[in-house]
């Protein structure tokens, strides 16, 4: 059996499959958080603890021998280590933005399109490269102590083998790492002046980079010497287990953020694709174009909580009555406007706003409002690749609401097809274990294994004609407000 682990923002999940994708076991956890010196982090060593409890409740209710297994999680999120492997400074998120003064300074020194030319990212103050040199600067004690930056994904894989290393589409989301060379960026380095072995070595996504320790085994149930290979980005896991590889099909993976993703053949120069996010796709020799919302699903739990609602369903019972038109329009940029359209300081804003509006016509704007800014991104990407999607395929706990595909699909204009399995980023961790084991012959072989469609949804005639003009109007908004 396989098994995937992911390590999202909110919750970490864990995943036990069968070779033809079927779950066996699943359980998730929230992700510890607390509050150190004046910053929200992400607690890791109980972050471990937690994994390793869920690891054991998971194979316990199936008693199923895993052969290998991969880890996934979100990107930029990272923690500094001493020498010895204890936990110098904690886990920053990956949405933290305290490193923007620090971001504004290196693009001063190096233009924002070479940045770009070299990593295939926007200048951004989540990037860990602009976390490191806001340790630099206030936190130089701690820095002096620093020995290793790993991401979330790369602290769980050496507590459970020991070894250390970033997988190529995490490593992507530093913005320290040469796309087009597949290395670290010794220029990006040299500027930030970072000490010799700050960064650990670069693995393919199926790599095998360790073995569970004895000690892993006893605290996860797992056996001791279980081949761990390396994983990748969630985004683009789940793209993997999608069957989102190759031209007219993308994926949109709806999470606390929400992440589009595209792929295709080959190493490109990220300057093709201008706007988008460009980088190595856990399937060898393949690239993905990621855009999206830096928060979706935050936005929408932000809204529930900020009236007090009980639930997502009430808030969705709500919005059920509100007719296309109705409702104000609301730009979705928290924490900023994301690529392909990167503006960290543009804010979410309601607009055309009426006295007759209430509390349902504002719940109802904040789910259009991501669905039209979705849609500016889908047409960006077809601008840019001179090509149609055809078909958009969408996982996540927030796809298996009917209303909110139906409005969706409406909205897009485009045909939306879910997945049948409710995870797509632990299937996909587990995918790249059994490729690396030797399961699977291929990433193709994989997809064709596992890979099993779920319910489609078709824009509705008239919700569809309803929602056109307004999105035009959207677009016209969204373009005057972030000039």
């Amino acid at each position: 059996m396989l098994l995937g682990i992911d390590i999202g923002t909110t919750h970490s999940k864990v995943g036990l499959y069968s070779p033809d994708g079927s779950i066996l076991s699943q359980g998730k956890l929230r992700n510890p958080k607390g509050i150190v010196g004046g910053f929200e982090h992400y607690l890791a060593e109980e972050l471990w603890q937690g994994l390793a409890d869920l690891i054991r409740e998971t194979l316990e209710s199936s008693r199923q021998e895993v052969k290998a297994l991969a880890i996934s999680s979100m990107g930029e999120t990272g923690l500094l280590l001493d020498t010895s492997g204890k936990i110098v400074y904690p886990m920053i998120p990956w949405n933290d933005f305290r490193a923007q003064t620090q971001c504004e300074q290196l693009v001063e020194r190096i233009p924002a399109e070479t940045w770009f030319r070299i990593t295939g990212l926007h200048p951004n103050p989540i990037h860990s490269i602009f976390k490191w040199v806001w340790l630099q600067q206030q936190q130089p004690d701690l820095w002096q102590k620093g020995a290793i930056w790993l991401s979330s994904a790369d602290f769980i894989r050496y507590k459970l083998c020991g070894e250390q290393h970033m997988e190529l589409s995490q490593a992507t989301r530093t913005m320290a790492y040469d796309v087009r060379q597949r290395a670290w960026s010794e220029e990006l380095l040299e500027l930030v002046e970072l000490p010799s072995g700050f960064l650990p070595p670069l693995a393919d996504a199926s790599q095998q980079v360790g073995e569970i320790t004895a000690t892993a085994a006893s605290l996860t149930g797992l056996s001791a010497g279980t081949p761990i290979y390396a994983g990748g980005h969630d985004h683009v896991c789940a793209s993997l287990a999608s069957g989102v590889v190759g031209a007219g099909i993308g994926l949109d993976s709806m999470g606390t953020a929400e992440g589009l993703t595209f792929g295709f053949q080959g190493t490109p120069d990220p300057s093709a694709f201008q706007g988008f996010c460009v980088g190595p796709h856990v399937v060898k020799d393949h690239t993905y174009l990621m855009g999206g919302l830096y928060s979706s699903g935050g936005t929408v739990a932000w809204f529930k909580d900020l009236f007090e609602l009980t639930s997502f369903e009430e808030l969705l019972e709500l919005i059920a009555p509100i007719n296309p038109g109705e409702s104000p329009f609301f730009v979705p940029h928290f924490f900023g406007a994301a690529p392909p359209f990167s503006k960290p300081d543009a804010k979410a804003a309601f607009l055309d706003v009426e006295p007759g509006h209430g509390k349902a016509h504002f719940a109802r704007a904040v789910y259009e409002g991501i669905a039209f800014e979705i849609r500016r991104h889908i047409e960006a990407f077809e601008t840019l690749s001179q090509s149609s999607l055809e078909l958009l395929r969408v996982v996540g706990s927030s796809s298996h609401n009917q209303l909110w595909m139906h409005l969706r699909s409406a909205i897009l204009a485009r045909r939306l097809e879910l997945t049948q399995n409710p995870d797509m980023v632990t299937l996909g961790a587990a995918l790249i274990a059994g490729i690396g084991s030797g399961i699977y012959e291929d990433a193709q072989d994989a997809i064709r294994s596992s890979f099993r469609a779920g319910e489609v949804f078709e824009p509705d005639p008239d919700w569809q004609a309803s929602y056109e003009p307004l999105y035009q109007r959207y677009k016209r908004l969204v373009t005057a407000l972030t000039e």
